[in-house]
């Protein structure tokens, strides 16, 4: 139980009847730049991801009957489409595990917006069942299921605040930063297709501020202005010019003084409340959610 993403856990000793509840939080990319390809179309990338305390909750049943369901407070995720049947089956299928299992997915973070919701469900996924069944399976073994599952899958996996992020995303490495961080995010609603924004992004490196090594040592020494000049996703114009919807809120954002990044491929922004946020740098939740319209949902979240 030493894990914080496990909530509660109550293990049979035949397995038949254990459950286990987990939290599946989100991330933000404080950083994403383009350096390479892979054959086949995939990009090389460099980012330095910070897992944040927005929640989804998974809950696995172990049953008898080898079946794999889902239920959800979002019935369009109630497919074998969905990472976490995805994961269970990539377990099964390579631990030759009898048992079936009764997945709940009580959804809170947006769908489609960057900030890594189905993969951190895979990931507890994985975790949760590795926990329950006594697998045993190491960090190593884990990162190799979940490179197969998504690029984000292993920096979940990896139970790190802040980790450095190379290859497709699959290679993970723990960053000791010492501070807790606050942010709002800022999600408008607005969609983009991830495969267009990549598939449309050119190789760029890095360039004076536009670089990780400074945004690493930013963050250990928690130097605010640092941190504002170096952070950086280089498929935020490129989702803009995709997506023009996106640049508009942004671009509303920036005049009501509010300087944010986008993550991932979109659509969801973060600012802070003291490095990134309101020129009064004194930002609230209460503040924001007068600036923005409505019917776009706002989340106070810090470093988890």
């Amino acid at each position: 139980m030493a894990s914080p993403l496990i909530v509660s856990l109550k293990k049979q000793k035949n397995f038949c009847g254990s459950k286990i509840e987990l939290l599946s939080p989100a991330k933000i990319n404080l950083y994403l730049n383009v350096i390479g390809e892979y054959p086949g179309g995939f990009h090389r990338l460099e980012s330095i991801v910070e897992r944040i305390s927005l929640f989804d909750k998974v809950t696995i049943d172990v049953k008898k009957e080898p079946s794999v369901r889902i239920t959800s407070n979002r019935k369009d995720l109630e497919t074998n489409q969905n990472l976490c049947v995805k994961a269970i089956l990539l377990l099964k299928k390579n631990f030759q595990i009898p048992f079936g299992f009764d997945v709940s997915l009580e959804k809170n973070i947006p769908v489609g917006s960057g900030l890594g919701g189905g993969s951190s469900n895979a990931a507890v996924t994985l975790l949760g069942i590795n926990k329950i069944l006594d697998l045993k399976l190491n960090i190593n073994k884990l990162y190799r299921l979940g490179a197969k599952l998504g690029s984000d899958v292993n920096f979940f996996l990896a139970d790190s605040q802040f980790a450095f992020l190379q290859g497709k995303g699959e290679k993970v490495r723990p960053l000791s930063v010492n501070h807790k961080f606050s942010h709002f995010v800022i999600w408008p609603g607005v969609y983009v297709s991830t495969k267009k924004v990549y598939k449309n992004t050119r190789v760029k490196l890095t360039k004076f501020f536009n670089n990780v090594n400074i945004l690493r040592y930013a963050l250990r020494k928690r130097d605010d202005f640092l941190i504002k000049k170096s952070i950086y996703n280089i498929l935020e114009k490129k989702a803009f010019s995709i997506c023009s919807e996106l640049e508009k809120v942004k671009e509303y954002l920036n005049r009501k003084g509010i300087f944010c990044r986008l993550t991932g491929s979109g659509g969801a922004f973060y600012t802070s409340p003291v490095c990134l946020g309101h020129k009064d740098n004194n930002l609230s939740i209460i503040k924001l959610r007068n600036i923005v319209p409505d019917n776009w949902d706002v989340f106070e979240i810090q470093t988890f």
